[in-house]
Order: structure tokens, then C-alpha cells, then sequence
């Protein structure tokens, strides 16, 4: 028997046309790759808030390492050589901890080692080593660069280059620091030439500075620098302080506040400056004799912040410690720590060591004042002192207890200076390690330290708000030797 076999019916297929919209398909491609996106970033953002502490110490010691390594192949100037090597024994300390399996101690250290190692890498830039960088701006301060004519506003952290021009305005300064910490601090209506060429290997470059006219202060650390007029050359030692002011028909007065100072006349001559010592050049470059410069008054009565109530008076006396073998002192008053021509309340010729002034409105008050000595020449202005003039009822301020808000970043080293930055409550005053310190309107206060210790050492930075109260912030900070 013949076995049956079962026919079973074919299967059909039966194809169906679908139109789908391109623009709807690019809209919908769209959607799953910013979905899909939007998925490897908070996967990326997880795991890094989860990343194990082995693993995130590890990348941490990669990047630091990096960074050592761009700073050793570019190279460094001498007087950069004891931040490298202590941003090294920080990156040696990190490997050390992760070998202890000291993680959290690892990833701190690596970090401030990278953070020093970047700071380096910055300083020594072929652009920047040779030239400096804006570090300070109030007023109207412009940039003309070398062979150009046009001139820009100038800005913050800006570098300037061998062969430009500064120009501040009548009520404008500048502060320049540049790579062997040379600081120049250019006073208001005053026009240099950055003389800097770059340097080359390992050695600092020898950079000077000329003004065409204006006043200049130079701040020197580790390094000589040099300022040049049309009548003279001053030579400054390292760990000096020396102001330079030069007239429109380029008669310059050289004043050697702290170290020494060489100056040179256009006519060859030259005179050696040691401590609060000056001279000047004529014209046509010839020196006069060296001459003493009188010690700067301290400021005495009334108090720092006093408060006074014009309501009782409107006489304010102000009182200075008297200077021997002066010719009498130059007073001024301001409504600005800045004492720029438009704050300027008045300047007064004074014989004696006291002042009595009207106060004709409420408001925050600065004065300082100098010493004159022989052909009138003049000494350091004194920290400026501030008193604040009230009318009506103060019972606020009277019985206000509260310290002011002090809020301070961390120093940024610069070889051995030292950028310090922070925010206190407006209307205070701050100072650091002693120094007073500009307050801009909203609070915000910028200070460039010099320390000359070597080793650990501690910045001090204090608010008093007008009532008196003071805050107190501190920074320790360490200078490697040469």
C-alpha cells in the first residue's frame, strides 16, 4: 500500500508598502542619538561621581605626570627651578601614597602638583618669558603693539611682548609682572616701552623698561632689572624698591626706597643709590648730587575706620607722627583708596605734623600724606588711612557686631611673589600682611605679595568693616631657595 502523501497548500507572502517620511525619519534619528548622547553623558557623569578611588588616583598621577613632562621639555629659567622641584616632590609624595594605597592623600597631592606644574608651564612660555603680563587695571590703560599704531584697551592677564607700549590715563594705573618677578607698578598719565627680549636655554632674560614719561615703580625679587629715560639708565638690584618719574622734556628723578639702584646719565656719569636715596637727571642726562629721601609719615589720629558723626562737628582733625629734618608734608583727602585726580578731595601744603578738615557730606573718606625734604623732594606716600563721616541716626553701625565676610582664594605663585585674591563685604578695608589693599566697589580686592624668607611663610589678609569689626584670613605659602 502506497503511502499518502498530505499536499499542503503554499504559503503566500504578501509584501506591504509603507511610505515613511524622510524629514520625520531625520527627526526621529535625531531624537535616539541625542537620547543616546544623553545616556553616555550621565553614564560618563556617574561614573566619575563613582569612580573608584584606585582608578580616579591613577588618572589623577597620569595628568600631573603630563604636565611635569610639557614643563621639563619646554624648559625653565634658573629662578623657576625650586617651584619645579617642589611641584616634584608633591607628584613623588602622591606616588608614595598611591603605593600605600593611600588614595583620597594621593589624589590631593597629584592634584596640587599639577596645579603648581601648569603655573610653571605658563611662566615659562616662550611668550611670556622675555615680556610680562597685566596683572592689576584701574581707569583707562591701553596697549599699542610693536610696530603698530592702533591702541587697544587693555585687560586683565593680558601678555605684553618686547616692543610694545602702556599708556595709562589721568586717573588710571597699571600693574605688569613679568617672568623673572620683576613687578612695575605705572602710575596715571604715563606711557613705557616693554624692553624684553626672550630668553634662551635655562637663564633668565635681562629686561629693562623705558618710560617716555609718567612715574614708574619697580618691585625686584630674585632678579636686577633695569629702567631707561632719554636722560638716564637706572640699574636695580635684586630684593629692591626704586620709583622712577620722568617729566615731559625728560628730566628724571630716581629714588631708591629700599636695596640699591645704579643710575647712569646720558652724559656718562653715574651715581650709586642705597636706601632712601635719590638723584636726578637733567635734561640733557647730567646728574645732580645724591640727595636723602625723608621717611614716609605714620598716620596716628583719628583710627583706622573711625566713624564720625558730623551731626556733633564737621571738623575732623587728622594727626601724623612727625618726621626730623623735613621742609613740611604734602596732605590730600580723597573719597578713593586710589587717590586719582577726580577723587581727589584737596592737597595741602603743611607745616606741622596736624590738620584740622571740613567734612561737607556723609561718606568714606582716605587721606595720606608725605614728607617733603630738601628742593622739595618728596617721600612714600603713607598707607592711606580712611574715617567714615555719618548724619542722623547711626545706631546701626554703633552697635554692629558682625565681622565681615572674607572670602580668600589661594595664592598663585609667581617665583616669590604671591597673587592674592578675595571678596569681603563693600565698604571694607582690607590689608595684607600689613599693606593696604584697593577694595572695588562690589568687594573684590587683588594684592601682590613680595616674600624674601625662605622656607613656609604666612600671609595675612584682614577686613574691618566701618564699625571696626575685623575678619581675619591665613595663607600659608613656601619659597624654595635658590
Amino acid at each position: 500500500m502506497r503511502p499518502t502523501v498530505t499536499h499542503r497548500p503554499s504559503r503566500r507572502f504578501q509584501v506591504d508598502w509603507v511610505v515613511v517620511s524622510v524629514a520625520g525619519a531625520k527627526r526621529w534619528g535625531l531624537l535616539v542619538f541625542f537620547l543616546l548622547l544623553a545616556g553616555g553623558v550621565l553614564a560618563s557623569v556617574l561614573y566619575f561621581m563613582h569612580e573608584p578611588p584606585e582608578r580616579r588616583a591613577q588618572r589623577t598621577l597620569r595628568r600631573a605626570t603630563a604636565s611635569q613632562e610639557e614643563v621639563r621639555r619646554a624648559g625653565f629659567s634658573e629662578n623657576l627651578a625650586g617651584e619645579f622641584e617642589q611641584a616634584t616632590r608633591l607628584l613623588d609624595e602622591a606616588r608614595a601614597d598611591f603605593d600605600r594605597r593611600d588614595f583620597p592623600a594621593c589624589v590631593a597631592r597629584a592634584e596640587d602638583a599639577q596645579q603648581r606644574f601648569d603655573l610653571l608651564g605658563g611662566l615659562a612660555n616662550r611668550d611670556f618669558v622675555g615680556s610680562g603680563q597685566i596683572i592689576g587695571l584701574h581707569g583707562k590703560v591701553e596697549v599699542q603693539r610693536a610696530n603698530q599704531t592702533k591702541w587697544d584697551k587693555a585687560r586683565e592677564k593680558q601678555p605684553l611682548y618686547n616692543g610694545d607700549f602702556i599708556k595709562t590715563g589721568p586717573d588710571s594705573t597699571a600693574e605688569v609682572i613679568f617672568s623673572d618677578s620683576t613687578v612695575y607698578r605705572v602710575g596715571p598719565d604715563s606711557l613705557l616701552e616693554v624692553h624684553r627680549e626672550a630668553r634662551t636655554g635655562r637663564e633668565p632674560s635681562a629686561g629693562e623698561v623705558k618710560v617716555k614719561i609718567g612715574q614708574v615703580n619697580v618691585y625686584t625679587a630674585t632678579n636686577p632689572s633695569s629702567v631707561v629715560t632719554d636722560a638716564a639708565r637706572a640699574d636695580v638690584d635684586r630684593d629692591s624698591r626704586v620709583g622712577v618719574e620722568v617729566a615731559e622734556d625728560s628730566a628724571t628723578l630716581v629714588a631708591a626706597y629700599a636695596g640699591r639702584a645704579h643710575v647712569t646719565g646720558a652724559t656718562g656719569q653715574r651715581v650709586d643709590l642705597g636706601t632712601r636715596q635719590a638723584v636726578n637727571a637733567a635734561p640733557g642726562g647730567a646728574l645732580g648730587q645724591q640727595r636723602a629721601v625723608p621717611d614716609p609719615p605714620v598716620p596716628e589720629k583719628p583710627a583706622a575706620n573711625a566713624l564720625v558723626n558730623l551731626d556733633a562737628s564737621d571738623r575732623v582733625e587728622l594727626i601724623w607722627r612727625p618726621v626730623a629734618g623735613i621742609t613740611g608734608y604734602e596732605l590730600q583727602l580723597s573719597r578713593s583708596r586710589v587717590f586719582t585726580t577726580s577723587n581727589i578731595e584737596f592737597t595741602s601744603r603743611r607745616d606741622s605734623n596736624s590738620a584740622v578738615v571740613k567734612v561737607l557730606r556723609p561718606g568714606t573718606y582716605f587721606w595720606h600724606v608725605a614728607a617733603l625734604g630738601v628742593e622739595r623732594l618728596r617721600s612714600e606716600w603713607s598707607p592711606p588711612r580712611a574715617f567714615k563721616a555719618f548724619a542722623g541716626p547711626r545706631v546701626e553701625a554703633l552697635t554692629d557686631t558682625t565681622p565681615p565676610k572674607l572670602e580668600v582664594e589661594r595664592p598663585t605663585q609667581m617665583g616669590n611673589f604671591f597673587l592674592v585674591q578675595g571678596v569681603t563685604e563693600p565698604g571694607a578695608t582690607v590689608t595684607v600682611n600689613g599693606e593696604p589693599v584697593d577694595v572695588a566697589g562690589d568687594g573684590t580686592f587683588k594684592k601682590t605679595v613680595a616674600l624674601t624668607r625662605e622656607g613656609w611663610n604666612t600671609i595675612v589678609i584682614r577686613a574691618t568693616d566701618p564699625a571696626g569689626n575685623p575678619s581675619e584670613d591665613r595663607k600659608t605659602v613656601r619659597v624654595e631657595g635658590e
